[in-house]
């Protein structure tokens, strides 16, 4: 992942590249979090849309 502005670039693999003819696909970045802390994000369908879930690291005191 790489965020450029506030927008985050997610890579695809080989074989969607091959596939679909595109490399990777752009993201909103959620202005209340930080991009240094996100650790996954993982893309949900449903009904019949997607939905993004950030998922990031928390800090315990």
């Amino acid at each position: 992942m790489r965020l450029k502005g506030n927008q985050v670039r997610v890579p695809l693999g080989k074989k969607v590249k091959a596939a679909f003819k595109i490399d990777s696909f752009w993201l909103n970045f959620p202005s209340n979090l930080e991009f240094k802390k996100i650790r996954e994000i993982r893309i949900l369908p449903r009904n019949g849309c997607f939905y993004v879930e950030w998922v990031y690291q928390l800090e315990v005191d």
